[in-house]
Formats: structure tokens, C-alpha cells, sequence
């Protein structure tokens, strides 16, 4: 995956899963090199994150990469309520992925199918083994969206990678693992979590809209975060979120972001990089060659992004 990201020389090089922004981040350049994501977030609160930041008492969002070797574990994740009253934790996970690469027939795990199973049904099924049985598989290609909201029992399959944005959680209730050996299955608070009316799902292809310069594709927007792709060819001015800061991650090409009230200098965008915008400025993207899109997923906590 380093490699991939453009990241050569690093270390593990065949690393299959890379957090790029969440609470232990550590800023690599600017007034706040050096300091961590949860350090900026209870010293300045709103000022830089917004006010709809402020309803967390966390940084509340993970964005990661995620390169898929084999066939990852068949898995859910519990949704608010349940991830405090099971683990006394403030977040349950309700997460999306884009798919940046996938091999000729890929597919993924994406909720239950139709063959209807109780609680109890699904949990001998875990204990025996059989739970695919009871799980949808979905084709993915390139530039696909699959939302997954907490209680979707998903995978991801050998061949694909993603960017993945989420809510800063890492609970995982393992179901399923491809008859290896050695790991728990989570069954009692796998089956709690499980949302039995979660079936069928459908894996989007949206389009964009263009712009002077650029294309903006919304590709989720949800209770917890809305995230767009823009394909660059040119130049893009736009404005973080009024209420939330923004987080942008560049996919492909490179180029340079600048704010045109010159609160920051221009600093360099590379494949793999990931920006933390404060609440309500202006900046704007070029690319560095004009031949060459600049992709560039943009989230964060609410609509009303322009």
C-alpha cells in the first residue's frame, strides 16, 4: 500500500491498511506540527473544528485506506446506543467506502440476503461456520460507493482497495473468517449488533456535476458526515463547511492548495495526503498539471457545503 499512496521507502511497505486522519494524528506541518489531532481538538474546540464539532467529546471522524490482500474477515459494527452500553464507548461505527481499485470480478460482502434468519439462526450459523449462507455478494468496480451503516454485516474481498471514512470507532464484532483459524468470532455482541432489516443494499456509481474547472460528485451524506469527490482539471475555489472543519484526502495527481486571504501559504498536494481544514475558510486546488486530474475526497459533519 505505501507504494501505492506513493509513500516509497516506507517501512512495511506491504501494509494493508493505512489510518490517515483520526484523534492520535499527528500534524506534520504548520503552527501545529507535532501535536496531535485530540490535543487541537479540546484546546480550540469550535474555533477551528466548528460548532458541530462540539457535540462529540471526541475528534469524531477516521479516515484510512484500506488494501485488501485477501478476503477480510465478515464483520458488523454496533451503532451509538449499542457501542455505550457494550463497551462504554461514545461512538458506534457507521462508516463508507470508495472504491479506488478492484480486480476484474471483485465483489463484497454487503448485508444480509433474502433468506430470512433470526437472531438465534444467525448465531448457529456463526458457530458452525455457515454464515455466508444468510450474506448478500455484490460486484464493485472502480469509482463505486457502498454506505454501510452500523449493523451492516460486510467484507471486503481480496483484490480491492478503498478510501474509507467513518466515525472514529474501532469496534469490530467478527462473524465470519474464511475458515482461518485462531481468531474469535464475536457471536453473542456480533447478533446484537446485527440490523436484521439491513438487506439488499445497492452499490452506487453516481455522477458528477460540473463546474468551471472541476467536477463535484457527492458520493455520502448521512447522520454523521457528507463527503464529495472533486476531479480537478484546473482550479476549484471553495469554502470548508460552516459549523465543521473539513478533511481532504488527494486520491490521484498532484497539485497545491492556497487560501486567496492568504491565512496559510501554498502547500503541496500528493497522492496520499490528508488536509485538516478549519471551520469556514476559503481556499483553493490547482493541479500541478493541467493534463492530469486532481482527485480529492472532501468530508465532514454536515450539508450546507459550497
Amino acid at each position: 500500500m505505501a507504494n501505492k499512496l506513493g509513500r516509497k521507502g516506507a517501512e512495511r511497505a506491504n501494509l494493508g491498511e493505512s489510518w490517515e486522519a483520526y484523534s492520535n494524528s499527528i500534524i506534520i506541518n504548520g503552527d501545529f506540527c507535532g501535536e496531535k489531532l485530540a490535543e487541537l481538538f479540546d484546546t480550540y474546540g469550535a474555533s477551528l473544528f466548528g460548532a458541530a464539532a462540539m457535540s462529540y467529546p471526541k475528534f469524531p471522524l477516521l479516515v484510512k485506506f484500506i488494501d485488501a490482500h485477501q478476503n477480510l474477515s465478515v464483520q458488523v459494527h454496533p451503532d451509538d446506543a449499542m457501542a455505550q452500553r457494550l463497551e462504554n464507548y461514545p461512538f458506534g461505527k457507521t462508516e463508507f467506502w470508495y472504491v479506488i481499485e478492484a480486480k476484474e470480478g471483485a465483489e463484497i460482502c454487503y448485508s444480509l440476503n433474502d433468506i430470512s434468519a433470526s437472531r438465534e439462526e444467525l448465531a448457529e450459523a456463526i458457530r458452525r461456520d455457515d454464515l455466508l449462507r444468510f450474506v448478500q455478494r455484490t460486484p464493485v468496480k472502480k469509482g463505486d460507493v457502498v454506505f454501510l451503516p452500523a449493523g451492516t454485516v460486510h467484507a471486503l474481498t481480496e483484490g480491492i482497495i478503498v478510501y474509507e471514512l467513518q466515525q472514529d470507532c474501532d469496534i469490530t464484532y467478527r462473524l465470519y473468517d474464511w475458515g482461518r483459524v485462531g481468531r474469535e468470532m464475536h457471536v453473542e455482541k456480533g447478533v446484537q449488533a446485527i440490523d436484521l432489516t439491513s438487506r439488499n443494499f445497492k452499490v452506487s456509481h453516481t455522477e458528477g456535476v460540473r463546474h468551471e474547472g472541476y467536477w463535484a460528485t457527492e458520493l455520502v451524506d448521512c447522520d454523521f458526515f457528507t463527503a464529495t469527490l472533486w476531479q480537478i482539471e484546473k482550479q476549484a475555489q471553495l469554502k470548508a463547511a460552516p459549523r465543521s472543519f473539513t478533511l481532504l484526502t488527494v486520491l490521484g495527481g498532484e497539485g497545491e492548495i492556497r487560501s486567496p486571504t492568504d491565512e496559510f501559504m501554498p502547500q503541496p498536494l500528493n497522492k496520499g495526503d490528508t488536509l485538516l481544514i478549519p471551520t469556514d475558510m476559503d481556499y483553493e486546488l490547482d493541479t500541478k498539471d493541467s493534463s492530469y486530474l486532481l482527485e480529492i475526497i472532501g468530508s465532514w459533519l454536515e450539508t450546507g457545503h459550497r
